[in-house]
Order: structure tokens, then C-alpha cells, then sequence
């Protein structure tokens, strides 16, 4: 599990919490603690809030009296018509894995937009964006039908400076109100549209969908087996691995098969079984892997590949989870990596290839690659979201929409400039051939430019790119640039750093006839795979195993949504 995702993972939970919090309460001044760019700290307080009250209709409303912005232009060309905000739901009234996140409501752009939606508690509501300029902004909210007498609708209202949770308890007007806006603020709004997200669940279902989201992560945190308490050790509670499995079966169509008893142990085999080149299969149900599953389609969660040195095999791989005892690209002696696999709960897979396929490797290219700098880089954290998003829109699930990147993002980057520059900002900048842009001036910039959010997105993660502490390979990326050093690809081009788990497992690289091939062992374990599975409490199954040939800038444009995953030919 790559602790920098898992920070911000705790960062967007703890914050969603407290304003939820606060909105349910029916508190209307937040004071939300985030940072100048300009100066760290510096809290936000530069912002006034007030409440006042309509002398026509008697509804409250609330607005900022803003005295220093950071905002600038931003450019999302996105379209909403009516919709139910939790029409993504199974079911709303129940708790859920990451029900507690926000969905979109609306985003209005000019004067006189208006949107149609139902929510949660009252089913006919229109928003409409009345007045905008400098000196006042007013969105009026005309909510009507509620499901029963004491339910309440929650509201964050957001653009990339300002960030409100507002609750309606009643029928019929409503006005938030926003003073003393810059012209930053209206070049954003005019273009990317103020923001209006809302709250599916109620308070305690709110806190159970989050409490049971929680429980995907908290679990296997260290790398002592024999720690005193069971959190503490690598491997992974029996809570948090049903947990992951039911997430799995209800948001990616995917339940595991039990291996039973043959689960529990090291699965023997001769390791020169075992050849260079071979592409290692793992999966870890850790919340974060389960997570990419369901983001991607993928059936695996981490990549490695295998390689002999001198006589002795060894594992090279990109990995950075807080349970291993290595970080960064690294090779490890097949004996000790297993033996730590085993102790974190992997489930892992060895997929030969073709002879074919390996007759094309040429080893010693692939291993002077590595050794050439590669190995002992970090983790690839700055091209971890850009293998997944090929695309404007059609990457996103439901519980993570590109326009909620955006306002958490925002957020986080005002927190901790560092997590946001390493995950999102860093890349961004390196796309467009800028330095050291914040996140909405990134934005401004690509607006300018014109490109939406979702294209600066979905451009491609050009490999070999140099970001500030070097190349940046994730673990599958890691492996298909291994394979391409190794001239697997020919002359084709092919950007490494475009490739999820299950790009690299469904190439035309491996052995198909392997099954009858295999050890005697894995046989016996697991009679119906077509490769040998080591280790694993459940079995690996991989969707379109060997099934695409390679051909030029392949997988840079492909859509992923769950639940089935559809892709076009040649994406």
C-alpha cells in the first residue's frame, strides 16, 4: 500500500468528516484551517463569514466577505442535466463503502443557469446562479417535496478558494450569498463553473459508510510478523480482508475464490521454473489495491517481474507499501521476497511467457536498464493516477468524479503543497511545459490553452519524463518498461507509464498452453488456472488473460467504468 496515497486518503476522510459534521449540526460558519500558498501560516480567517437573514422571505443564507484570493481561470466543460444525486447508490438509506463522499450536483457558470436535481431529502430542487459579479454573488435553491418531516438536504458549495457546507431543512427559497469576489473568482466561475455537491447519506449513515470505508485500510500497517499487537503486523486482519472482498463483489463484479487450506501455505515449486522475464501477478486486500481494482478493472492490484543475476533470482519491482521493508524501484532474492509476501497476505501468480515472446527479451538490455538509474528511484507517485485516466470522463467511477478531484485537490494542496505536487501537480506542470504551478493556476493556464480539466487529465504520461527526484514508474509501468528495454515492443512506440495491472497481464506476451506444463503442485492446488499461483488465501483470475497484440501508443486513450470495464479496440 503506497503510504502517500493512504495520507491523502485519511486527509479527504478526516475533512469530509468535520464538514459533514458541522452541516448536520446546522453550524454555518466553518472555520476551515488551510493555508496561503503565500505564506504557510497563515490560516484562512482572511475569509469573514456571516450570517444574515432575507427581509422578503425570512430564509437564511450566508456569504464570504473574501479580502485576499489565490483563484484563477479554470476550464471544465462538463454538462448536467436533472439527475438523482444518488442515483450512483444501491441504496442510500443504508451505509456503504465511500457513500460518505459528495456527488455532484450542479455547476453553474453564468447568470441565469439553472439546474433541475432531486436529493436526498427533498426530490424537486432547482438551483439557479442569479447574480454574479465582483461585488455579490447569489445562488438561489428552491427545494420542494421532502420524503418526511424532519429529513435535511447537505450541500458543499465549491470552487478551487472557496469551500462551504450549507444544510436545508425546509421547503421552498434559499440564497447563499458570496461578497466581495475578485476578478479571479469570476474568470474561475465563468469557466469552470461554481460548484455544487451533495450529501447522499444521513448523519449516522454518513459516519457508518465511513467507519466501514475505514475499515478497507486499517489493518497489516507494519512490517514486524511477530508484533505484539495483530494492526501492527503485515499481514491482513480477517475484518478488513472480508470487507475488501465484499467492496469487490458489489463495485468492481469481482468475489475471489478461497483456495482453503492450500491458501495457508508457501506453495513449492523449483525456481528454475521461474524465468526472466516472467510477469509476477499480485494482488494484496488492503483497501488501496482493491481500490485500483475497481478504478481500472484490473483483477490485480501490483505488478512485478522476475529476473536471474549471476545465478539467483530475484524480483525487481516499483513498490512502496508501509508494510514492506524496502521502498522504491529495488531487486530482492526470490527466497526472502516470497517469504515477505507471504507475511503481507499477497495472493501471487507467476505468468510465463511465450517461448516466442522470450526468445524476442534480450536480458541484458532489460538489465542494464535497470541498473543504468532505474534501480533505487522512488516509487512512481507522480504518474500513479495518469495510467488509469486516458480519458476526459470515462475513467471515473461513481464515488470519484473529476470535479471532485478537483475541490479536494485544492484543498490538499493548500494542506500539504508537497502530497499534492507528488500525486497531481508536479505531472501537470511537466504537461504543459510549466514550472511550479499551483493546481488552479495550472488549471488557468490549460483553460487558456484550451484544454478542460479532464483533457490536462487524460493527456498522455509521456515515459522518461524527469520530475524532480527522477524518472517515475508505478509498478505495472515498471514492468512494461523492463520488457520494452528488453525490446519486447520492437520499434512500436509505446509509453510505459501508460500501463495499469491489467494492461500488462491481458498483452499477447504469455504461454496459454502453460496449464498442462505446470508443476505437479500447481496442478494439484489449483487445477483450472492456466499459470501456477504461489501464494494466497484467493485465487487469481484474470479477465482477457494474453488476448491484445501490441501495436503503437497503445492503452493512452481507453475508457474503464465499472462495473464491466468496456474498452474500444486499439484505445
Amino acid at each position: 500500500m503506497n503510504t502517500s496515497f493512504i495520507s491523502f486518503l485519511k486527509f479527504l476522510l478526516v475533512t469530509l468528516l468535520i464538514s459533514n459534521i458541522s452541516g448536520k449540526l446546522g453550524v454555518s460558519d466553518i472555520n476551515y484551517t488551510v493555508y496561503d500558498l503565500s505564506n504557510p501560516i497563515k490560516r484562512f480567517s482572511d475569509i469573514e463569514s456571516k450570517l444574515f437573514y432575507d427581509k422578503h422571505d425570512q430564509e437564511s443564507f450566508s456569504f464570504f466577505e473574501k479580502k485576499s484570493a489565490t483563484t484563477s481561470l479554470n476550464f471544465l466543460n462538463i454538462e448536467y442535466s436533472h439527475r438523482d444525486v444518488c442515483d450512483g447508490h444501491i441504496d442510500s438509506s443504508k451505509p456503504n463503502f465511500y457513500y460518505f463522499l459528495p456527488t455532484t450536483l450542479a455547476i453553474l457558470k453564468k447568470e441565469g443557469d439553472s439546474l433541475e436535481y432531486s436529493n436526498k431529502c427533498f426530490r424537486r430542487n432547482t438551483a439557479t446562479l442569479e447574480i454574479l459579479s465582483k461585488k455579490e454573488l447569489t445562488i438561489k435553491i428552491v427545494s420542494n417535496d421532502a420524503n418526511n418531516l424532519f429529513c435535511q438536504d447537505d450541500y458543499w458549495f465549491s470552487t478551487s478558494n472557496i469551500h462551504r457546507i450549507e444544510s436545508i431543512f425546509f421547503k421552498g427559497e434559499h440564497y447563499i450569498k458570496f461578497r466581495n469576489l475578485s476578478q479571479d473568482d469570476l474568470d474561475e466561475i465563468s469557466a469552470t463553473g461554481f460548484r455544487l455537491f451533495g450529501f447522499c447519506d444521513g448523519f449516522f449513515t454518513f459516519l457508518n459508510s465511513f467507519f466501514m470505508s475505514l475499515k478497507l485500510f486499517v489493518g497489516g500497517l507494519g512490517k514486524d510478523p511477530s508484533a505484539i499487537l495483530p494492526i501492527l503486523r503485515p499481514s491482513v486482519p480477517e475484518d478488513m480482508e472480508r470487507a475488501n472482498l465484499e467492496f469487490l463483489n458489489q463495485f468492481a463484479n469481482f468475489r475471489p475464490e478461497s483456495r482453503g487450506q492450500i491458501g495457508k501455505n508457501i506453495l513449492e515449486i523449483d525456481e528454475k521454473e521461474i524465468k526472466t522475464g516472467d510477469f509476477i501477478a499480485i494482488y494484496r486486500l488492503d483497501g488501496l489495491d482493491p481500490l485500483i481494482m475497481y478504478g481500472t478493472g484490473s483483477h490485480l492490484g501490483h505488478s512485478a517481474v522476475a529476473c536471474w543475476i549471476d545465478g539467483e533470482l530475484y524480483v525487481l519491482e516499483s513498490q512502496d507499501g508501509w508494510y514492506w521493508p524496502k521502498k522504491g524501484i529495488q531487486r530482492n532474492i526470490w527466497k526472502t521476497w516470497i517469504q515477505w509476501a507471504h507475511n503481507a497476505d499477497f495472493s501471487v501468480a507467476i505468468l510465463p511467457l511465450r517461448e516466442e515472446i522470450r526468445q524476442k527479451l534480450d536480458i541484458d538490455k532489460a538489465f542494464n536498464w535497470f541498473t543504468s538509474g532505474i534501480e533505487g528511484l522512488p516509487y512512481g507517485y507522480h504518474n500513479f493516477l495518469y495510467g488509469w485516466l486516458d480519458t476526459p470522463k470515462d475513467n471515473f467511477p461513481d464515488f470519484f468524479t473529476s470535479e471532485l478531484i478537483l475541490s479536494v485537490f485544492s484543498i490538499l494542496e493548500k494542506v500539504s503543497r508537497a502530497t499534492s505536487d507528488q500525486i497531481m501537480s508536479e505531472a501537470l506542470n511537466l504537461r504543459i511545459n510549466t514550472q511550479g504551478l499551483t493546481l488552479p493556476k495550472l488549471i488557468a493556464e490549460s483553460a487558456r490553452r484550451g484544454m478542460s480539466f479532464g483533457e490536462l487529465l487524460a493527456m498522455t504520461e509521456v515515459e522518461g519524463l524527469e520530475y524532480h527526484d527522477g524518472k517515475s514508474y508505478v509498478c505495472s509501468s515498471f514492468v512494461i518498461a523492463f520488457w520494452k528495454a528488453g525490446g519486447l515492443f520492437g520499434d512500436l512506440n509505446i509509453n510505459a507509464t501508460e500501463f495499469t495491472p491489467r494492461d500488462a497481464y491481458q498483452m499477447n506476451f504469455f504461454d496459454l498452453d502453460y496449464k498442462d506444463k505446470r508443476p505437479q503442485a500447481c496442478k494439484d492446488a489449483d487445477p483450472d488456472l492456466p499459470y501456477c499461483q504461489i501464494i494466497g488465501r484467493y485465487q487469481i483470475t484474470l479477465d482477457g488473460y494474453s488476448t491484445i497484440d501490441p501495436y503503437d501508443h497503445m492503452f493512452e486513450r481507453c475508457s474503464s467504468t465499472p462495473p464491466n470495464y468496456i474498452r474500444q479496440p486499439n484505445c
